[in-house]
């Protein structure tokens, strides 16, 4: 079954959250509304295999020729190796990069480099952008070949990486985690996922104790950066926001001796003379 929706009313990192968490095999087609204004390529289709991230395109005119035209620009396959690769193509059942590289036309290294280009640039391009169209999950879509490096990743780490190649994060300004606020880690037990060394200090400390502006002076960190790194951790499910509890005010009690009843009766008597 489809599932179908609009993106105001669920977010990309509960959409990728949702294919990884339930291993979903599919094609997730985004169409933004900005989609009908022609001068933007901002349409993808991201194909999952159990929850992993197989290949993304972009673009109006998306088609299965995306991977080998990157082959092409970068001078790994002649002219005439395209040509013929484009005809064949489409009916490849395994991965266009498995096949090229079991005929050594292309090497490990190459493939890495085109998975990045393809997945995670685009996945970067993707979150930077501000969407408010359909999206569409299809699980009886097909995957395509053609499009496939034969490298996969697990949707948050995909997500994790394209996060952290953002370089403007003017629209997700809202969405940051606040300064005043905490990190909260949903688990005790370490992250699978590969983190950074700040996002890794970061998330040490996500006890639910420390302000992000205390985070970021303990770590000698800007607190933009403190609250990029957690709105990363938290998009991949490591961490949630808190707001951190305030300690009621410490009341100071003195403690007075006790007063005898003969006192208190002197005391009366003398004021009763005055």
């Amino acid at each position: 079954m489809s599932l179908t929706g609009y993106l105001s009313e669920y977010s990309l990192v509960e959409i990728f959250n949702f294919v990884q968490e339930g291993n979903k095999t599919g094609v997730l087609s985004i169409d933004s509304d900005r989609c009908l204004n022609r001068s933007v390529d901002n349409a993808y289709c991201i194909s999952f295999q159990c929850g992993r991230i197989v290949s993304v395109t972009n673009g109006l005119k998306m088609s299965d020729r995306g991977l080998l035209e990157m082959m092409a620009q970068r001078q790994w396959l002649s002219l005439e190796q395209v040509t013929g690769l484009s005809v064949h193509a489409s009916r490849l059942e395994q991965p266009l990069g498995t096949y090229l590289k079991s005929c050594n036309l292309l090497d490990t290294e190459q493939l890495k480099l085109l998975f990045n280009a393809q997945v995670t640039a685009n996945i970067c391009k993707l979150f930077g952008e501000d969407h408010h169209g359909r999206f569409q999950f299809d699980p009886q879509a097909s995957l395509g070949y053609a499009e496939m490096t034969g490298i996969s990743l697990m949707a948050q780490e995909v997500l994790l990486l394209g996060l952290r190649m953002l370089r403007d994060w003017s629209s997700f300004s809202a969405k940051l985690p606040a300064a005043e606020s905490a990190l909260q880690r949903v688990s005790a037990t370490p992250p699978t996922l590969r983190l950074d060394t700040q996002e890794s200090k970061v998330w040490k400390l996500s006890l639910g104790e420390m302000s992000l502006v205390q985070i970021a002076d303990f770590l000698k960190l800007e607190i933009d950066r403190v609250q990029q790194i957690g709105f990363r951790l938290s998009a991949i499910g490591l961490v949630e926001e808190v707001v951190l509890s305030l300690s009621p005010p410490i009341v100071s009690t003195v403690i007075l001796p006790p007063i005898s009843t003969s006192f208190l009766s002197r005391l009366m008597g003398f004021l009763k003379k005055a």
